[in-house]
């Protein structure tokens, strides 16, 4: 009866932990992944060179026609706006005429521009993985580049390396290799290893694929 009784409390102290291991795996995942979204948000670029003059044009314009169709309710037109003017132009000008077509495709690129504008620019920094959500941490891309770039040329047989860094949503890295063999066998395999273990050590958020081009050696 003892034995029975210890071995199902036994029983219930391993589930318990078993559970617990579960929670706190999960738990590790969700602060990798707020993590993760922090230290992206952190190092997004903000492209303020297209947004504060686009935010105080639209200022300037939206105030300037508040006021005239305000000033216009109590009576008192304030002429900042030509609406009269405006009005007669645009009566008396057709759809099919070439200035309004012009007016028109200005105005259709000018909204294609400032989407283009709001899309998120590439950032100079490549995020790092981490579990702290209050931490951001990251690489600049040129220390990146320069880290995969060493991690080549360590390799035998190696002579020149370039590293080019792709793909905004499917990360990509591309290594162009210079071999000093003239029959160098499966030394881009061996380049491709050494630059996927330098990626692995640096813990980088989002994982890259490996890709490596090699020139053979020319007499």
């Amino acid at each position: 009866m003892i034995d029975t009784l210890v071995t199902r409390r036994s029983v219930g102290t391993a589930g318990t932990t078993a559970t617990t291991g579960r929670a706190e795996a999960r738990e590790l995942r969700r602060a990798r992944r707020r993590a993760r979204r922090g230290a992206a948000e952190e190092f997004r670029s903000s492209r303020a060179a297209v947004g504060i003059p686009t935010a105080l044009a639209v200022t300037v314009t939206g105030g300037a026609g508040a006021v005239e169709v305000l000033s216009r309710l109590i009576g008192h037109p304030a002429g900042l706006v030509p609406v009269e003017r405006l009005s007669a132009v645009l009566r008396q000008t057709p759809w099919g005429d070439p200035r309004a077509l012009a007016v028109a495709g200005a105005l259709a690129a000018l909204g294609l521009a400032l989407l283009a504008a709001a899309l998120p620019g590439r950032p100079r920094v490549v995020v790092m993985d981490g579990a702290d959500p209050s931490l951001a941490a990251g690489i600049a891309r040129a220390d990146l580049r320069r880290a995969l770039v060493r991690a080549a040329l360590e390799v035998p047989g190696v002579a020149r390396a370039g590293v080019r860094l792709r793909g905004p949503f499917r990360r990509r890295v591309t290594v162009r290799a210079t071999s000093r063999y003239r029959n160098p066998g499966n030394l881009a395999e061996l380049v491709r290893i050494a630059v996927a273990c330098r990626l692995d050590h640096l813990d980088l958020a989002r994982p890259a694929a490996v890709g490596v081009r090699l020139r053979r050696r020319r007499d």
